[in-house]
């Protein structure tokens, strides 16, 4: 470090106040944003890349996991299963056959329901889905602090960075959906950072006349190859390692592409993202456990099976969402609290836009009906409305 230099202060206009302030356009973001907006919010959905979907689309993993228990139930509805076809609505994929209206219990257990679906389709689909809403977007934003002054024990603004320059965004309740769990940790929330990142990065080639998805990712489990290691996803210095070690490896492949597939194969999309796994999250005042499969609890505001193996099922709980220190803030998607353990189940697609939808209806039900502290939310108020809107919740 070359010492420092002091910033003259200055004064930061707010230039926009909503009801809920959504960090993070991600699956997570995006469904927390529909949520509340829906119910009549004003909402605004704050993303510092220029799209909607995160991983799923500018991180180009275009594999939407599945929505069943790998034993032929279906574990996730509501919003969880509306962007699972969005996803399909401008591009190529299809629902597994089995998941189509009459499909049987025999014929869904052999086949998961989950779809490959494309990248940029998604975002287009998504972001009318937003639009529609009647949510405020504001693209190639940055969140940068958190404005905590003259608001009894939560969050008055947020400050962001953007080609305006330097402002604040005001609301009454804040979701943080960045999967990095920024907000939780600009505003002082005790968190957990995950330093073990592999390397990874999908990417499409043009090759044999065809759009080909490659899914470059070291193993996610057991010895790290030896031209590898390992990435934390908050350190300024391995994003851009991580980055370019995936880089290498998509160069890597092309060569083998046009020597040994297609002379005239090309890379044709890469990620506009680094392909971080799990990064930082909140530790709140419970936190899920893969222990916790089949248990029930009171408080549950869906469902997520586990994407890597059929059988179990997880009840997600309301306190996994809520922050400690500041009671108008609620976390959703890769930043929940769980333990290790379960955060390689909860920060799947599906997952995210279970727990983004149940935050953007709790922010919303939190406006509407005057509480200020989101562990004080009436729960059988809110699990009623998640099951009207179509949600799955309990065993």
């Amino acid at each position: 470090m070359d010492g420092w230099i002091r910033e003259p202060g200055r004064d930061v206009p707010v230039v926009a106040g909503y009801d809920v302030a959504v960090a993070g356009g991600g699956i997570a973001g995006s469904a927390a944003a529909l949520a509340a907006a829906r119910m009549g919010l004003r909402v605004c959905l704050i993303e510092k890349g220029c799209m909607p979907g995160g991983l799923a689309t500018t991180g180009l993993v275009a594999i939407y996991l599945p929505l069943c228990d790998g034993q032929g139930r279906q574990v996730i509805a509501g919003l969880g299963e509306a962007l699972l076809h969005a996803s399909l609505r401008l591009g190529p994929g299809k629902i597994p056959d089995a998941w189509l209206p009459g499909g049987t219990v025999e014929a869904r257990k052999k086949s998961r329901y989950e779809v490959e679906f494309h990248p940029a389709a998604f975002a287009l689909s998504l972001e009318e889905m937003l639009l529609d809403a009647g949510v405020t977007l504001m693209y190639d934003t940055l969140i940068c602090a958190v404005d905590r002054s003259d608001c009894d024990r939560g969050i008055k603004a947020l400050v962001v960075e953007n080609k305006g320059g330097r402002s604040a965004v005001s609301a009454k309740v804040f979701i943080d959906a960045t999967g990095d769990a920024d907000v939780c940790h600009l505003a002082g929330e005790d968190t957990v950072t995950m330093a073990t990142n592999r390397r990874s990065g999908w990417f499409y080639s043009f090759s044999e006349s065809r759009l080909k998805l490659h899914m470059l990712s070291d193993p996610l489990k057991g010895e790290i190859p030896p031209d590898s290691r390992l990435y934390d996803g908050v350190n300024p210095e391995d994003v851009t390692a991580q980055l370019v070690a995936a880089h290498a490896r998509m160069r890597e492949q092309m060569v083998r592409e046009r020597e040994t597939v297609d002379s005239s194969a090309y890379p044709a999309i890469l990620p506009g993202m680094p392909n971080f796994r799990m990064t930082r999250r909140l530790r709140g005042v419970f936190e899920l456990d893969e222990t916790d499969a089949f248990r029930s609890f009171g408080d549950a505001i869906g469902m997520t099976g586990d994407w890597r193996q059929s059988g179990p099922v997880f009840e997600l709980p309301y306190r996994c969402l809520t922050a400690v220190r500041n009671v108008n803030l609620l976390a959703a998607g890769r930043c929940i609290s769980v333990t290790e353990s379960a955060w390689d189940i909860t920060r799947a697609i599906p997952s995210c836009a279970v727990t983004g939808e149940a935050a953007g209806t709790a922010a919303a039900m939190m406006v509407r009906d005057g509480v200020e502290t989101a562990g004080a939310i009436d729960i059988g108020s809110l699990r009623r409305t998640l099951l009207d809107q179509g949600v799955l919740i309990g065993q």
